[in-house]
């Protein structure tokens, strides 16, 4: 996920669309693991609330002690984390922003296709086309998100590992 821009031709666009499917679930391991992260740097978990002293700058005791607890290289790692899952969120976000500017027939197929992960024939029975249609469409919605996606800066930026 590097700042660079990619070059575009249809197999990226596949694969931008297809890594849209992956998205949520990185989203999820990467948010499980900042939560694991700050669990493990928490000791406010033991503690008394009645009478709960004060740090200095009106900041609770537990918290200064949390703060004072998290080593650098783990501040450092939750961070990436989180700017991780702010990049997948808003790439997920302009993948659909751009796929729901397509056509009503497009927009049908490639949601069906690689978002719902329906097979061909199911595509073809739900929308009443042949499979061949529903391929052709497909093929053209893909060289439609090609143009699209090189003129989407976001999805443009975004590398996804290999």
């Amino acid at each position: 996920m590097t700042k660079e821009a990619v070059q575009m031709n249809k197999t990226t666009v596949i694969k931008y669309l297809e890594y849209s499917r992956e998205i949520d679930d990185e989203v999820k391991i990467k948010r499980n693991i900042v939560e694991d992260l700050e669990m493990c740097y928490d000791t406010s978990a033991a503690v008394n609330y009645d009478g709960m002293l004060r740090g200095q700058n009106h900041i609770s005791n537990p918290t200064e002690k949390a703060a004072i607890n998290v080593p650098d290289y783990v501040r450092k790692e939750i961070r990436e984390h989180k700017e991780d899952i702010e990049q997948l969120q808003k790439l997920k976000c302009e993948i659909v922003k751009e796929v729901l500017r397509l056509s009503l027939k497009q927009k049908q197929v490639i949601m069906m296709f690689y978002f719902q992960d329906l097979k061909w024939a199911q595509i073809s029975d739900l929308l009443h086309y042949s499979e061949r249609q529903c391929k052709n469409i497909r093929n053209e919605a893909i060289e439609r998100l090609l143009v699209i996606f090189q003129n989407n800066k976001t999805i443009r930026g975004f590398r996804i590992r290999e």
